[in-house]
């Protein structure tokens, strides 16, 4: 057991003590009287903003009700000018003064979990009295404390559209800018015309040769737009081999997520590897063009719920690696994608061949077609 999350576990396991004897009393709350509702995940950031669904239809479901998302404290800030009227509270698990804030929330009525059923021990601990989650995560003891378990999608569909189906009821309405506001301070000038390049991403085995993307700098400059640079903290080493020239803007992780959602949603364009930041494009509303190597355009590419904007995926169709048919730990028969990790080791990916495959020219040609929209 960790040291800095022994605290945490002991509290859980202390009230989960008191609350279990009583575990199959519960009956699932009225929606109609439901007055508090906690969304709950540690999910990292693009699969947290491809569920932006499931918060659109929370509020939807439960029009009266205080709606409450916890989630990491990186992610919060986004999360200040409350969407659907959600409000945030940051916590992580080896934070012990951030979970004794959960439990001195007042008790909530329906926890619904994203797509990490552990989490079902903590939302049983603080007094949740009735807890949903999709079902079949693997190893099946985080299924346990679930009072309603939510099968995944029987058929190929966004991990988006799938996010909204752990709320029942009809889908959400699709997504409007107006409903999440952009937080504009502390933005840098920009150009009136530019797109983004964000070179970073999650993982090596998403990174996309240098080439590649001096290639389709050069379609942003023959259009007339100024190119902006992209990537995360820690990333910058990614830059140093790409032909930055003296006009382009750089902005190598000097950046808030708040003021890159803002700088988005002034975008003429987004080109980005399927990393955290392609989605943070989709709620800035910025048109976006996705390259696809080891991940599934199916999953994680264009969904009902975005439907309004534009995106667009580029990428093999088929890869013979990308044969892992698990999602969020659980087996789905329809999907096809890739998650191994980066290195020499023995079933690790020692090149990413199928980045390198996504065609340099189909991009460019595809972000052409965008500009002169």
């Amino acid at each position: 057991m960790r040291p800095g999350r022994f605290p945490g576990r002991l509290l859980i396991f202390a009230a989960l003590l008191l609350r279990l004897p009583w575990q199959w009393l519960r009956r699932k709350p009225d929606p109609e009287s439901a007055r508090r509702i906690l969304i709950l995940h540690q999910f990292l950031l693009g699969d947290a903003l491809m569920a932006t669904s499931l918060l659109a239809k929370a509020r939807e479901r439960f029009p009266k009700a205080e709606i409450v998302l916890a989630c990491p404290p990186g992610q919060a800030p986004l999360y200040e000018t409350r969407p659907y009227g959600i409000r945030p509270l940051p916590w992580q698990p080896r934070d012990f003064a951030s979970i004794r804030r959960l439990f001195a929330e007042e008790r909530f009525d329906i926890a619904y979990l994203m797509g990490e059923n552990r989490l079902s021990f903590l939302a049983r601990a603080i007094g949740a009295r009735w807890i949903v989650g999709f079902a079949g995560e693997t190893p099946r003891y985080k299924n346990w404390l679930l009072d309603e378990a939510v099968p995944y999608a029987g058929q190929p569909e966004a991990w988006t559209d799938t996010a909204a189906r752990l709320i029942d009821g009809p889908e959400p309405q699709p997504f409007r800018l107006q409903d999440w506001q952009v937080a504009a301070e502390g933005v840098p000038p920009l150009p009136p015309r530019f797109v983004v390049l964000h070179v970073g991403a999650s993982s090596a085995t998403r990174f996309w040769p240098v080439g590649s993307w001096n290639r389709v700098a050069a379609t942003v400059r023959d259009c007339r737009c100024t190119v902006v640079w992209s990537c995360g903290p820690g990333e910058q080493h990614l830059l140093s081999a790409i032909d930055v020239e003296p006009d382009d803007i750089v902005m190598a992780g000097t950046l808030s997520l708040a003021q890159l959602r803002a700088v988005l949603s002034r975008a003429r364009a987004c080109v980005c590897p399927d990393t955290g930041i392609a989605h943070l494009a989709k709620v800035a509303g910025a048109p976006l063009l996705m390259l696809f190597g080891p991940g599934s355009e199916t999953l994680f590419g264009a969904s009902r719920f975005f439907a309004g904007f534009t995106c667009v995926g580029v990428g093999p169709a088929w890869f013979p690696c990308r044969n892992q048919r698990s999602v969020h730990y659980r087996d789905v028969d329809w999907a096809l994608r890739c998650f191994r990790k980066f290195g020499d080791q023995a079933g690790e990916c020692r090149q990413a061949q199928c980045m390198a495959a996504v065609p340099a020219g189909q991009v460019a040609e595809t972000l052409e077609k965008l500009l002169h929209e």
